[in-house]
């Protein structure tokens, strides 16, 4: 178990203080706002992680010319906002932009962590390769090392994202559950007490995150 920890928030949570304290950690665990690039636009709920309406530009209008561009990397249409993400413009070209992409993950020396977890939406969604699949940060955090991603596979609320985190940690770190027993321990505890208050049980609300990796 990690006998120390480090918390960044606010303008202190940016994208080279990362780079930088990410390695040489046993858990990682990243609560902001995420987006894939190209995925279907929804209409964000200010009480969830996520940026909506992010999109491609619409194409051009045709002309005379015909431009072959190359193909863009898929692990650049997956990001994580840091702080610092919505500034425009710099006068330093070789700063950082605040926008962890997934790209600049798997370039990070991870192997030391054991638990990637990412409270925000959409984080276990990326660009589908034909006969390769998904390129996203579940792929990028495994190729820097990290032995199990923990993400979300649409919007969470805050509220549950919230209780689903403390009923995650606390069967890991505290009843001593494997990676598999604990996720899964998380969203049944989260749909009981759903249950209790009589609110919705859909799996939206309680069935988000998964992991990848390393089940124990």
């Amino acid at each position: 178990e990690p006998s120390a920890s480090l918390s960044l928030t606010g303008p202190e949570a940016d994208e080279a203080s990362f780079k930088r304290l990410a390695p040489g950690n046993q858990i990682l665990h990243l609560a902001t706002h995420g987006f894939v690039l190209g995925g279907p636009r929804r209409q964000m709920n200010a009480s969830r992680r996520g940026v909506g309406g992010l999109a491609p530009a619409e194409p051009p209008e045709p002309t005379k010319k015909t431009v072959v561009e190359e193909p863009e990397n898929p692990f650049r249409l997956s990001g994580l906002a840091l702080a610092g993400a919505n500034v425009l413009g710099t006068s330093d070209p070789t700063s950082e932009d605040g926008i962890l992409t997934a790209i600049e993950v798997a370039n990070l020396d991870l192997s030391s962590v054991q638990w990637a977890v990412l409270s925000a939406c959409d984080t276990g969604i990326g660009k589908t390769i034909a006969g390769e699949g998904v390129f996203g940060f579940r792929r990028s955090f495994r190729i820097a090392g990290a032995r199990t991603v923990i993400m979300s596979l649409w919007p969470v609320e805050d509220a549950g994202g919230r209780d689903w985190m403390e009923a995650l940690y606390r069967a890991r770190l505290i009843d001593g559950m494997t990676t598999a027993e604990a996720v899964r321990h998380a969203g049944r505890t989260l749909l009981e007490q759903r249950r209790e208050k009589g609110q919705s049980t859909h799996p939206f609300f309680w069935g988000a995150f998964v992991a990848s990796g390393d089940w124990q």
